[in-house]
């Protein structure tokens, strides 16, 4: 059947379980889309069939028909099919079948305001305790942690490769929320909850399959009264005299778009990254607390970018 969830709205699935979730959410739209064809226009008859003009004398026997109990009927049905057919399946994959931890990448990730922090145990494999500064800091005394790396704000991953996040929070309750991986788990302080999914998508194939060409000019406007959206050109712009205005990969920033405004330069090829964002209002600068997913192709691509980081 046709998917609905291609017509919502709906990020660009870049995981191995986002088909089953947005099936589910496309049966649940079908279903609310038949109940709204035919229940939308029995309320507008009722209205106009029952109104105070027209049968001004109660009726105390109501209908004697059974049409009404078979069709909530059909409908009860209908939503227990979705759930024990689609959700608790899904739901059982997602929370129960956990993937091998030695196949698996693991990562530890600590919310606090207003920032992601993404911590990877190093050679060893091993964690080492983390202290209460801000940010967050590897504990000296610790030899565990000597080779811990800790990022802030960037999800580093290996396309195909399973990922088991261990997720908690050092102040308020945040929501990790990842669209594109169709994850979104809330963060509670004091616990430790995982989460596991698959990237199906790096992020060259899915910067390619989300380039679009843009308005400088409409962007601008919009960046000025939200916060910077995480944009990158996919193409080199220069100035008239050679100066390079933002190089290919580089991030549209508001100051790059200002340059490429007074270049005269109107339209950019540009593309998204994936995005890490909280769902759950968590303070005053919870509109900053975003991130950005980076799938790598290879297992030495992402051991390459892990070491540049400088600790």
């Amino acid at each position: 059947m046709f998917d609905l969830s291609k017509l919502m709205g709906m990020p660009l699935d870049a995981s191995g379980h986002g088909a089953s979730i947005d099936a589910m959410m496309s049966w649940v739209h079908w279903l609310m889309l038949v109940l709204f064809i035919f229940w939308a226009p029995f309320f507008l008859y009722t209205l106009w069939r029952f109104s105070a003009k027209r049968q001004r004398v109660a009726n105390y026997h109501g209908v004697k028909s059974k049409w009404s109990s078979y069709v909530e009927g059909a409908v009860v049905i209908a939503e227990a099919v979705l759930l024990v057919g689609f959700a608790f399946p899904i739901w059982s994959e997602i929370k129960n079948d956990f993937p091998d931890e030695s196949e698996s990448l693991i990562i530890n990730v600590v919310a606090e305001q207003f920032a992601w922090n993404v911590v990877y145990p190093g050679p060893d494999g091993v964690f080492g305790r983390t202290t209460l500064a801000k940010p967050l800091a590897v504990d000296p005394d610790d030899p565990n942690g000597e080779d811990d790396i800790i990022v802030a704000d960037e999800l580093h991953l290996v396309k195909g490769r399973p990922v088991i996040i261990e997720l908690t929070a050092r102040d308020v309750i945040h929501s990790f929320g990842l669209p594109n991986m169709r994850v979104k788990q809330d963060a509670i302080p004091g616990l430790s909850i995982p989460v596991w999914f698959v990237p199906e998508m790096s992020t060259s194939e899915f910067h390619a399959a989300m380039t679009k060409t843009m308005s400088v000019h409409a962007d601008q406007q919009r960046r000025r009264q939200y916060p910077p959206y995480r944009w990158i050109a996919m193409e080199s712009y220069t100035a008239s005299d050679g100066t390079v205005l933002v190089e290919r990969g580089g991030r549209l920033s508001t100051r790059v778009l200002d340059r490429l405004t007074e270049a005269g330069i109107v339209e950019v090829s540009a593309a998204p990254d994936m995005e890490i964002n909280c769902a759950q209002l968590c303070g005053g600068g919870h509109y900053s607390m975003r991130g950005t997913v980076i799938v790598h192709e290879t297992q030495e691509e992402f051991d390459a970018a892990l070491a540049r980081y400088d600790f």
